[in-house]
């Protein structure tokens, strides 16, 4: 009831608050429409509507969350209340961020001699719409920074508002970062077309690059610094966020970095093999774009990967087997990661090249080869050589070491093979190979049945074969990745049998029939060649022939009243113990249920195997 009631109070507070800021923004430049406010008549009477309906709901509400905050313990730590006060400095830093960027961007172009209208960013605003909406908004910031302060100050406020801060702060960092890579690319765009002799490049594309770089560069520098100083503490360095943080710019940009350099690649193809088609100038202009994306992004790829492959590595000196496997995830993660990358790309390239090639052959554009579809062929063809030639390198060399590290003996090869990151991708890979089979055979069938209907498809050959190419394709991913996916579970099977040979099992059986017959039976289910020894109780302790024993399974009962003789001997057992709750008189398991003894044979065989196993 009461995070309801909490819910409730900081959304409306958080809805009123931006109701009546942008009220107060739209009054004000009401002002300034014409010098006057009778000449924005109708935007003075939506100012004043928001204004007078906002203010009384954001105050009550606001009053009703401050009072709550100052008279009930966890209300001034709550996580809501982080939530809404970030969001609010999010809400206000933001449009003072982007007005900022506008007015930027118009000086520029003026200082540049370029009708400031014309600028990409804001160029359909004033001056006093961006002052007045950044002055606002600041003051709205100011004050809900300072009541985040006094919070931070008054009480111990728990993890939740670390996390929202450690979220904030990367909100910011990614938006800076985002801005300085745009203008980044803008500006070198520019450049790239002002060396070309046959296009030139707008001025208002340099004023907007330069715009964002001059904001966004301090933005993410900060930002940076702010969580990276932030390092010192155990928490920041292991966070998830963090890490997901980095693995998704990495990501997206080294995808960026392989869309344009096929672009690049299509273009140099594309000039070389068509010249009539195209000149060097104007080669260079279409290759300032992609070639600016490039270097743009590989900038980033390239710094922050340094950063990521650095914290994937655990510190040799403190380091634990837990924490060294979990390191070790994470690399299997980005390795798996790019070679999906590789493996998509090299799919969609031979999908191109064989379609065209397909289409040259028996389609229809051989009947017109010198008009516009051959340039369209021409471009897939090269779209899909260049595919190629980035993505198959890049998937051979990302996925060979996996293979390696798969096949490698040992405990090494064996986390490898077992990996949820490799077994994640080799059943995606699996699911897709299967829906393009399917669907590849589905329109097969369906071309082919409607032919022998007497119903035959316009090019029947034509579109036959453009399906049975995609159904070789994906037949061929299919078939590869299962052969690879086998090889991983015969190893495991071999890796496994070794093991669970070496795990002998003791089980303590008491007078009653069915215990013991019910666990052997299930042992053998769960764990094939698991050595497996029966005790009947009723003859003593085990002697010294079961000392080898790794694990020993006994019902409750035997727990409950041990004999002397028993106690003594589990005191001195150094294996697992693995008690199975069967009804013990007086004594009552509180365990979820009531279970028949297959059902209990059954979970307890599961435990030994994974025991066995290394679980």
């Amino acid at each position: 009831m009461q995070s309801m009631r909490r819910l409730y109070l900081y959304a409306v507070a958080f809805v009123s608050l931006e109701t009546v800021l942008w009220g107060l923004i739209g009054l004000v430049r009401s002002f300034f429409e014409r010098g006057t406010a009778v000449g924005g008549t109708n935007q003075l009477a939506q100012a004043l509507s928001l204004i007078l309906v906002g203010i009384p709901v954001f105050l009550v509400h606001w009053w009703l969350v401050q009072r709550a905050s100052l008279s009930q313990p966890g209300e001034r730590s709550a996580l809501l209340r982080a939530i809404f006060l970030y969001g609010i400095l999010l809400a206000t830093l933001l449009p003072v961020a982007n007005n900022g960027l506008a007015l930027l961007d118009r000086l520029l172009a003026m200082a540049f001699g370029t009708d400031p209208s014309l600028a990409p960013l804001g160029g359909m605003q004033n001056l006093s719409d961006n002052l007045i909406a950044i002055l606002l908004n600041a003051v709205a910031a100011v004050y809900f920074y300072t009541v985040l302060r006094s919070d931070w100050k008054a009480v111990p406020l728990g993890d939740d508002y670390a996390e929202i801060r450690r979220v904030y702060r990367y909100a910011w960092l990614v938006y800076g970062l985002f801005m300085a890579l745009i203008g980044l690319q803008r500006v070198l765009e520019f450049v790239f077309l002002q060396l070309s002799p046959l296009s030139g490049a707008e001025l208002t594309m340099l004023s907007s690059g330069l715009a964002l770089l001059l904001l966004g560069v301090p933005l993410w520098v900060y930002a940076w610094w702010l969580v990276q100083r932030s390092l010192d503490e155990a928490a920041e360095r292991e966070s998830l966020i963090r890490r997901g943080v980095l693995f998704a710019v990495v990501l997206a940009s080294a995808a960026g970095v392989l869309i344009a350099a096929i672009a690049v690649i299509q273009n140099l193809l594309t000039f070389l093999f068509a010249r009539d088609s195209f000149s060097a100038g104007g080669l260079w202009a279409d290759l300032s774009g992609p070639l600016s994306v490039t270097i743009s992004l590989g900038i980033i790829w390239l710094y922050y990967e340094r950063i990521l492959r650095a914290e994937m590595v655990p510190p040799l000196s403190s380091a634990t087997p837990a924490e060294f496997e979990r390191h070790a995830g994470q690399r299997r993660l980005y390795a798996y990661a790019l070679t999906l990358f590789g493996l998509t790309g090299s799919v969609l390239g031979l999908e191109l090249l064989l379609s065209a090639m397909l289409d040259l052959a028996v389609g229809q554009s051989v009947k017109d080869l010198l008009g516009g579809e051959l340039q369209r062929l021409s471009e897939q063809i090269w779209g899909g050589v260049a595919t190629l030639l980035v993505s198959l390198p890049l998937w051979i060399v990302t996925w060979r070491p996996l293979v390696r590290a798969a096949a490698a003996e040992g405990e090494a090869g064996e986390h490898a093979r077992r990996s949820l990151v490799r077994r994640g991708y080799l059943y995606l890979v699996l699911f897709a190979g299967v829906m393009g089979v399917m669907f590849g055979a589905g329109a097969l069938l369906y071309q082919l049945i409607r032919a022998i209907l007497g119903d035959p498809q316009d090019d029947l050959l034509f579109q036959s074969l453009t399906t049975l190419k995609t159904l070789l394709v994906f037949a061929s991913l299919l078939a590869y990745h299962g052969w690879v996916l086998r090889s991983d579970n015969r190893r495991t099977e071999r890796v496994l049998a070794r093991r669970r040979a070496q795990y002998p099992v003791l089980v303590l059986a008491p007078p009653q029939e069915g215990f013991a017959e019910s666990l052997v039976a299930a042992l053998e289910r769960e764990a094939p060649g698991l050595p497996v020894a029966v005790h009947p109780i009723d003859q003593g302790a085990p002697d010294e022939t079961f000392s080898a024993a790794k694990a020993v399974i006994l019902p409750a009962e035997l727990l409950a009243r041990p004999p002397e003789a028993l106690r003594l001997w589990l005191q001195a057992f150094d294996g697992k113990r693995l008690v199975v709750p069967t009804p013990a008189g007086e004594w009552l398991w509180v365990y979820g249920g009531v279970r028949s003894l297959p059902s209990l044979a059954r979970r307890a065989a599961r435990h030994v195997r994974q025991l066995a196993d290394g679980d």
